[in-house]
């Protein structure tokens, strides 16, 4: 398992400007005396983790809790790594490394909502093919994968982009996960696990305009037995529904949202773009109302 700051060094290696400004942490005391210095939001996350929604977010109008900060050093147990929030958009990249060339199968624009000192994600809608952050991805990140030395195989990015700026915040030598082969299935594309199956690459900008696809993810924010979705008929019936990906069955126990594991999910599909992104508008109303009916 790599550490970030492990890397964060290979990204720096490339190209400097794809890295984060990282600071090094190691121990409590160090960490508090670094968030008390900050004036705007911080972003936390442990050295090593292999797990989903790990990072925390030091705002300034809700600063990391003593309890917080304790349970972030339990997981990574030696030390923690700290930036400035980077303005932008969370995107996911996926490619397949093909003779030393980096081939952009699959790129995805991320939507979240802030939950305390967490943010949620909740969806994500496909990257026009004809976009050109395209080129200016592959361009970039192929220096990553010089500098890491892959001459083969998948690799998948987590990325902060902005009009002229590019951050890489993870990258994995391994396929994407669930959603991101189900969406590329529903949209219709090879995508990044097309790629490895037939071993011809197909980058994104040569699939054509299929049209969006989209998940969408709601959050649980009070445990209690799963009773019903609070106007359920109402959000089945926006105009890019595309399926039900997942819903609790009845007297299921539901647990706060802390990370990405999703309890109730939606397929989303619609030639238009600004279609589907009225309805990830709309359900993002609906989650911050809250949808889970709960029994007595």
């Amino acid at each position: 398992m790599s550490t970030k700051t492990g890397q964060n060094a290979v990204v720096a290696a490339g190209d400097p400007a794809l890295a984060l400004d990282l600071t090094v942490l190691e121990s409590p005391a160090s960490l508090a005396h670094h968030l008390l210095a900050a004036s705007g939001t911080v972003v936390v996350r442990p050295d090593v983790s292999d797990d989903m929604g790990s990072a925390l977010f030091h705002r300034p109008g809700a600063p990391l809790s003593e309890e917080d900060t304790a349970h972030l050093w339990r997981r990574t147990g030696s030390r923690v790594v700290a930036h400035a929030m980077v303005p932008g958009t969370p995107h996911f990249a996926n490619a397949v490394v093909h003779d030393g060339r980096l081939v952009i199968t699959d790129c995805w624009r991320c939507f979240t909502l802030e939950e305390g000192v967490r943010t949620i994600l909740t969806s994500v809608i496909n990257v026009a093919s004809d976009s050109p952050l395209l080129p200016r991805l592959t361009t970039e990140l192929e220096k990553v994968v010089k500098a890491a030395g892959i001459t083969d195989g998948p690799v998948h990015f987590e990325l902060v982009v902005a009009e002229h700026v590019t951050k890489v915040v993870k990258f994995a030598r391994r396929q994407a996960a669930s959603p991101l082969p189900e969406l590329c299935d529903l949209l219709g594309i090879p995508g990044q696990h097309g790629a490895l199956t037939t071993g011809r690459p197909v980058a994104l900008a040569d699939t054509g305009h299929p049209g969006f696809v989209a998940d969408y993810s709601f959050i649980v924010r009070t445990p209690g037995r799963f009773a019903g979705v609070i106007g359920l008929a109402e959000l089945l019936a926006r105009p890019s529904y595309a399926g039900t990906e997942r819903i609790p069955e009845p007297e299921t126990l539901l647990e706060p949202s802390l990370d990405e594991n999703a309890t109730f999910v939606l397929w989303l599909r619609h030639q238009d773009e600004a279609t589907v992104l009225a309805d990830i508008a709309h359900y993002h109303s609906r989650n911050r109302e809250g949808v889970f009916a709960l029994a007595d």
